[in-house]
């Protein structure tokens, strides 16, 4: 259950249906001073908060960047339902009125709940799939992307249909209206003018201003109070506005919102400054005391209820189809078009307030408002269990075709996706780069993720920098695109590179690396370590966990092969650049125990020793132990292979050596003995392996991820000083 569906039901806890009238509870919570002066005001203030939030969040540049799918199945699922439902509105009001129906709902209420059950909502649909941790997949970017389109016409529509009322209302014509405005002060056409005088004044005035303020705040540092405290009183003069303007009281703190940049430092200094208390108490507070308003007693006649119900179902059948109609005609699977249909079909808190303003304003009756409010709840708890049930992100990394190194064809290209967390990560996923030695007859295309943290905006962003034609002097990820093209021209012919910026939650950042390297055929994920260490290799200066669980979030769905990357630098260690070329200074040892991870591990240990630059020495660990044979026949026929042909090869400078050890004891003696002699150490993850090799390691391991030998070859015990670079082949799904 997400929190809103939570938040409605202690509301509904608290009506009337459940809190007797005349009960010592209702009395004390509900009394005419608590109810007009706190909740209004509570309200008030959390509905003028929450859409400025929401405003601040909303990067505006993704209209200008969609694609004409979600362009299409936001205007389908909102504009289209909207059209056909009036459609079938006026003729169910016609056929109303011959029948002379007591129990049928006015033509004003029909049409409000026609209106509201056909819209979609920005803040409610990125609500949901914050709530699921499904923003991140492509389900979620379209999503957001058609609410995005839907909300931001709708507004457009709604604040013009506003202004017609109000000058048929006045009964003006519009020749004449702007001879009253002059002459003697007509209200509507009035309002109107402030309306685009204060649009007016956000683009021209107040967003340069912002740009200013960010301009004036160093880098790395918070942003001023004054400023934030400034923002937020102009957020209240924009809803006062507003409201005089006879517009919806969230229309000018969106609007304000939308002008202020997204992400850090400013939108960033908002959010964490207001988002906790707006979400953490007064959105549950507003949510609970309007639900309050419900009457299930009201619900006894089924003749009142029918239209209400039927309006409702109809509602949500042509909103479905008309999303997945589109859907289908891009040719997205149909468990895809479902989901997208029931994400665009979801409601939430603006619905909810939309049914409350409606019904302070007599637009629907008691019941109307009551089974409005009860579909609402019930739609925001049936929608997410089903939407996990059906759609699954991770599925569709699932790997059924082979995407490692073991299984290229000979001087076929390898694709690398890089990962980027912290600048330190540049020079050494670009040295480890260099030791797969990229020539004009084995290429390397290597793919560039700049990973960052979500901060201050309601949707993750993804930039492809190949695409990007808008340069800005505050480009995402700009020192990672300037290294890595520097990398490309220094093997210009043997390197293509593309590099791509990600801002997204951290729990969903395994998405985006999943999705790219899938969707580039890559052979081979590199993530750096979580820890970094000083210059002279000696001590820890950094240890994220975010970045760990994304690495372990990698490792299980990955669509093919990962490397875990553990760099230390250190005064006489080199890189690959440093190097002799004719010379093998830079020395790389690959130790196998055996299994599908030591393989693809020495796959990359044979290509690296291409390099006349490199030297690599393979140490294979055997024992007479009985117990220490592979478990199974087929995996160590598989080694002994794939090593005769290491044995065999004459085209890299590959030392094959074997060292006989009786127990894990020699096995770690024999580690710590060897490391401090190699650049770099590539070992094999080897995920649930049993040996008697490293028969207690597990128990004392304290980074799964890196596998019982790669852990032991990062540990302080040890103290080496050689970066490790761990393995661990693709895993099919089959």
């Amino acid at each position: 259950m997400i929190r809103f569906t939570s938040h409605m039901l202690a509301g509904v806890l608290l009506s009337k249906s459940f809190l007797k009238e005349d009960s010592a509870e209702r009395r004390f919570m509900f009394t005419g001073d608590y109810k007009e002066i706190v909740f209004s005001d509570i309200a008030a203030v959390s509905s003028m908060m929450f859409w400025f939030l929401m405003g601040v969040k909303m990067d505006m540049s993704l209209i200008r960047t969609m694609g004409r799918k979600a362009v299409t199945i936001g205007i389908c699922s909102v504009f289209l339902s909207i059209l056909v439902c009036s459609i079938i509105s006026f003729a169910n009001v016609k056929d109303v009125r011959n029948k002379k129906s007591d129990h049928a709902l006015n033509f004003l209420e029909s049409m409000a709940i026609y209106s509201i059950q056909c819209l979609s909502s920005f803040p409610v649909i990125g609500n949901l799939l914050f709530e699921l941790r499904l923003q991140n997949s492509e389900l979620g970017r379209l999503a957001i992307s058609s609410a995005v389109i839907s909300d931001f016409s709708t507004s457009v529509l709604a604040t013009a249909l506003i202004f017609m009322k109000e000058l048929k209302d006045e009964q003006t014509r519009l020749g004449s209206v702007f001879i009253g405005d002059v002459i003697a002060g007509n209200r509507p056409l009035k309002r109107a003018g402030m309306v685009v005088l204060f649009v007016c004044v956000i683009i021209y005035v107040f967003r340069p201003l912002m740009f200013y303020i960010i301009k004036r705040t160093p880098s790395g540092r918070p942003v001023k109070p004054i400023y934030v405290t400034t923002i937020i009183v102009m957020v209240s003069g924009s809803a006062i506005l507003s409201n005089w303007c006879k517009q919806s009281t969230f229309m000018g703190p969106f609007i304000l919102g939308l002008a202020v940049p997204h992400g850090p430092p400013l939108g960033a200094a908002i959010t964490e400054k207001f988002e906790s208390a707006i979400f953490g108490t007064f959105l549950p507070f507003f949510v609970a005391s309007t639900t309050t308003e419900i009457d299930i007693s009201a619900l006894v006649d089924w003749e009142h209820l029918r239209p209400i119900i039927y309006i409702i179902v109809i509602c949500f059948v042509v909103k479905f189809i008309l999303t997945t109609i589109p859907a289908l005609f891009y040719r997205m699977p149909m468990v895809d078009c479902f989901a997208i249909s029931l994400i665009m079909s979801s409601k939430g808190i603006f619905e909810l307030g939309a049914y409350a303003l409606a019904f302070q304003r007599g637009s629907i009756r008691p019941e109307t408002f009551t089974v409005t409010c009860l579909y609402i709840m019930v739609n925001s708890a049936i929608i997410p269990p089903i939407l996990k049930y059906i759609y699954d992100p991770s599925r569709m990394y699932a790997g059924y075709e082979r995407r490692n190194m073991q299984h290229l064809k000979p001087n076929s290209e390898l694709r690398i996706l890089s990962c980027i967390y912290r600048t330190d990560d540049i020079s050494p996923m670009i040295n480890l780069l260099e030791a797969t030695y990229p020539s004009r007859d084995s290429p390397v295309a290597s793919y560039v993720l700049h990973l960052m943290e979500l901060v201050g905006q309601a949707h993750p962003i993804f930039i492809s920098h190949k695409l990007q034609t808008r340069k800005t002097e505050d480009s995402y990820s700009k020192n990672v695109a300037l290294s890595f093209e520097k990398f490309r021209k220094d093997y210009y012919g043997s390197v293509c590179v593309d590099t791509y910026t990600a801002l997204s939650m951290p729990d969903t950042m395994h998405g985006d690396v999943c999705m790219l390297a899938l969707n580039n055929i890559t052979s081979l994920i590199l993530l750096p370590f979580h820890q970094t260490w000083s210059a002279d290799g000696s001590a820890i200066i950094s240890d994220s966990s975010m970045i760990r669980n994304l690495n372990k979030s990698v490792l299980e769905v990955a669509p093919c092969s990962v490397g875990i990357y553990v760099y230390k630098s250190s005064e006489r260690r080199r890189n690959i650049n440093e190097t002799v070329i004719g010379l093998s200074s830079y020395q790389v040892c690959m130790i196998f125990l055996g299994g599908k991870d030591d393989r693809e591990a020495v796959t990359l240990a044979t290509r690296m020793g291409r390099d006349p630059r490199i030297s690599i020495t393979v140490v294979r660990i055997i024992t007479t132990d009985e117990k220490s044979r592979a478990k199974s026949e087929w995996d160590k026929m598989l080694d002994d292979e794939m090593l005769r042909d290491v044995k065999n090869n004459t085209l890299a400078d590959v030392l094959y050596t074997e060292k006989a050890v009786e127990d894990a004891s020699e096995t770690s003696a024999l580690l710590i003995a060897m490391a401090d002699d190699f650049d770099m150490l590539i070992v094999g993850r080897g995920k649930g392996r049993t040996s008697v090799f490293t028969d207690g390691f597990e128990e004392w391991s304290e980074f799964k991820e890196l596998g019982v030998l790669g852990d032991l070859l990062t540990s302080q015990d040890i103290n080496s000083k050689a970066s490790v670079l761990v393995i661990q082949q693709q895993q099919l799904m089959i």
